[in-house]
């Protein structure tokens, strides 16, 4: 089932940045792809003395993209593939494999 694989290797690349302590810095939903890879790495950076907050991005002060929130919003993004995908009839597990990545 491709849903909860798309899950899985977005889980598996955003655990392995937080374990390097690497932050993506655009983590928008035109920037990951369904392989579990990401494109566009802008504004990237790696934390060098822990700062949950830090994002390399100097224009996002709300801190969406920060170390911090990479797994939440890649969560996120992955809700919008599966809404966005819902009208084509996709697997109806893509919402819960979205929720499965979030956990």
């Amino acid at each position: 089932a491709p849903a909860p694989q798309v899950a899985r290797r977005t889980a598996q690349l955003v655990a392995g940045w937080q374990t390097v302590g690497f932050v993506h810095g655009v983590l928008n939903t035109d920037n990951m792809a369904i392989t579990g890879d990401t494109i566009d790495y802008g504004p990237f950076g790696f934390v060098d003395q822990f700062d949950p907050d830090y994002s390399p991005n100097d224009s996002d002060a709300a801190g969406r993209y920060s170390y911090r929130q990479q797994p939440a919003v890649s969560a996120w993004n992955l809700r919008r593939l599966a809404t966005a995908l819902a009208p084509l009839g996709s697997e109806g597990g893509a919402a819960e494999a979205a929720a499965e990545a979030e956990a």
